[in-house]
Order: C-alpha cells, then structure tokens, then sequence
C-alpha cells in the first residue's frame, strides 16, 4: 500500500474498525476491503453494510446487515437485524472418516488437489433464518440450521442446533435461556406474520410496540383483518 492516499484510508479504516489492522501489512491486498454478491437475491429495502461476501444468499424486506458479513447458502427473511462479523454456512467436514480432509471425500480440491473420485457427502445445507431475529457480533451459524422467526442470538455465539421462534439463545456451544413471550402469545405472532403487513398496518408495530397484548386482540390471527 505504496499510495499516500490508500495509507489514509488505511488510518481512518483501522481507528472505525480495528479488526482491519492487517491490511497495514503490505503483503495483504487491497481487495480484503472489496464486497462480493454472487447469485443472490437482495431486497431493494435492505441495507448491507461494507465489506460484505455474499454467495447465494435471499434476504427479505427491511433486513439490514453490519460490515464483514460473509454468508453462503442462506435465506434471511424481513426485519432481521445482524451485527458485524457475521460468518454464515462454510461447508460441513465428516467426523466418522478416516480423515477430516476433503482431499480424500471431495472432488471440490479445497487444498488444490484431491484423489477422491467422488463426492462422498454433502458439503453444503441449506441455512434458514427466519422474520425478525436478532443476531448479536461476531456470530457464527453452522451449515444445516434453523432460526425461526423473532428469535435473538447473543453476541459471540455459535449457532450448532436449530434455534425455536421467539428464544433466546446464547453461548459457545449454543444454549437457549428462555422464550420472549409464554407459549400462547408466540403462537398468535407466528399465525399474525406481521412482518407480511403492508404499509399501514406496519405502522400498529410501532404503536403497540410495548403493547403485546392490546396488539395481539387488535389483529385476527388468520387474516390478519383489524377486528
């Protein structure tokens, strides 16, 4: 990074983010700071903040996601919220062989090479995360899972099993600490799916935003009609 003025980005960059401290090392290249989508599909209400790695990802309406997201294989659904260094879906490694190395089960040549002449599992699930949830930084979700609606993920946490709507979960390994709201009221939101609402009605959010119950009698959990 010989270029005066890429140094004073560099500067200004590592005081706003320090995780970015490598790439005053001149070995490392300029394009760690360069964002990717590859055959995703983005709502145009959805804000990404940069830099961002996107790899066959659908993300809904009025999500929005914090700098270095690095997701692959993913659906996000509406009104989500996720924090910085979020690590999503990065393949799946056998437990039960001879050796962890996809050298020997892939025909992908991850380390350059490979001898297998077949795929021997499957390296990829999808990831599902549902309307609404939190996911807290520096969160890491495995391959396969499931985060249902309104769930929150705690800050530094890896995801490794499936996440019940409106839990609260945190940890390494991942362990739930309780339901946001009793049994009854979670499936009155699940029936609702306010996060469908058009315009006007999204507003009654806002103004019940306290106000589980007054918001839960208002909306009839079918059609979703004021009653």
């Amino acid at each position: 990074m010989k270029n005066p003025f890429r140094r004073l980005i560099s500067h200004v960059l590592v005081k706003a983010m320090p995780e970015l401290e490598i790439i005053r090392d001149n070995s490392v290249s300029w394009s760690y700071l360069k964002s990717s989508i590859i055959d995703s599909r983005i709502d145009s209400f959805t804000k990404i903040q940069s830099p961002y790695k996107l790899n066959s990802v659908v993300i809904g309406k009025g999500t929005y996601l914090s700098h270095n997201s690095n997701i692959s294989l993913t659906t996000i659904g509406k009104y989500c919220s996720i924090g910085p260094n979020f690590f999503c879906g990065w393949g799946i490694h056998p437990t039960d062989g001879l050796s962890t190395s996809p050298m020997f089960y892939s025909t992908m040549k991850q380390n350059g090479t490979t001898i297998s002449k077949s795929n021997k599992i499957a390296e990829r699930e999808l990831i599902e995360i549902g309307n609404d949830v939190f996911i807290g930084a520096n969160v890491t979700v495995l391959d396969g899972i499931k985060i249902e609606h309104g769930a929150i993920i705690g800050a530094g946490a890896v995801v490794s099993k499936d996440i019940p709507a409106y839990s609260i979960a945190v940890g390494s390994p991942i362990k739930i600490l309780r339901k946001r709201f009793s049994d009854e009221n979670i499936e009155k939101l699940l029936k609702i799916k306010w996060w469908d609402f058009n315009e006007k009605e999204l507003k009654d959010v806002e103004v019940y935003f306290f106000e589980i119950e007054d918001f839960l009698k208002k909306y009839d959990s079918k059609n979703k009609k004021i009653i």
